[in-house]
């Protein structure tokens, strides 16, 4: 097979890499596989155009064009399952839903605003929606709830809207869940029910950007194993953007592994990388 003779020098990944820095708050790797260099190929050629360089727009708060949109996905990492971290679902079920079902004053009064802030291709939203139905049965369909999920990642938010799942990641739960709430295409894919995609709500969102467009704040976030690939100190200003969007005893989960940027603002911790605003 003939080896392509496409390339990217040096600087032009330097200025890729610094494109992506100063507008998404995210680092390249120094080297570029030539799994990676094959997709920008393919993507140039479908772009017409000679160099990925042309996609880069000045204006990303708000949207990116389909182009640049390709291209952060091309690097952007979307490992992902369903009821990933389960120690967080096993606190939201037995300490947070209760609190709702209760109508607890101090946590909400009439709906429930749930945000998965780092969503990729929906398994976390979509299980986020899949335990409050198990907890409410049929009650939550009387409740004004629902998922809002936002990630960078055009490519990887059409697959949650898709709601297509392969074999492989839905074998991981259990059968009931998967009879309840799937429909299985054929031998290798499920498809969500359409009555539960229509909980969801997926938008494209920069983390990166001086304030989030959300007019109303929220009673549970989930950002959760995407601050790690933010330089230190944008982790703590997305930390704070995220507080402020929370309702007062609001609960804010991360990754299990992002436990260390929890230095300040007005979280407790309440369990592993679990918080909860106190003001």
């Amino acid at each position: 097979m003939r080896k392509s003779a496409f390339r990217i020098s040096e600087a032009d990944y330097e200025t890729i890499r610094g494109y992506f820095l100063d507008n998404f708050a995210l680092i390249l790797p120094v080297n570029m596989t030539d799994q990676k260099l094959s997709r920008i190929e393919r993507l140039c050629s479908d772009e017409r155009i000679e160099s990925p360089l042309d996609l880069l727009t000045t204006n990303t708060a708000n949207d990116v064009t389909r182009g640049l949109g390709k291209l952060i996905s091309i690097f952007t990492i979307n490992h992902t399952d369903f009821f990933r971290e389960q120690l967080h679902f096993d606190f939201f079920t037995s300490e947070i839903l209760p609190k709702i079902s209760s109508n607890t004053p101090d946590i909400i009064d009439n709906d429930i605003r749930i945000w998965s802030a780092a969503s990729s291709t929906g398994e976390e939203p979509y299980s986020i929606l899949m335990a409050m139905i198990d907890f409410f049965g049929d009650d939550y369909w009387k409740l004004n709830a629902g998922v809002l999920a936002t990630d960078i990642d055009k490519e990887a938010l059409s697959k949650g809207i898709n709601g297509i799942f392969r074999h492989s990641k839905v074998k991981k739960l259990s059968r009931n869940n998967i009879s309840k709430f799937f429909s299985r295409l054929n031998d290798r894919e499920y498809l969500i029910e359409e009555k539960l995609r229509k909980e969801i709500l997926f938008r494209w969102l920069n983390l990166n950007i001086t304030k989030f467009p959300m007019k109303h704040n929220f009673h549970v976030i989930f950002c959760r194993n995407v601050l790690q690939y933010f330089p230190i100190n944008i982790r703590g200003q997305i930390v704070k953007k995220l507080s402020n969007c929370l309702f007062k005893n609001g609960y804010l989960f991360l990754g299990i592994s992002e436990t260390y940027i929890m230095e300040h603002h007005d979280l407790r911790r309440v369990g592993p990388a679990i918080y909860q605003k106190m003001n």
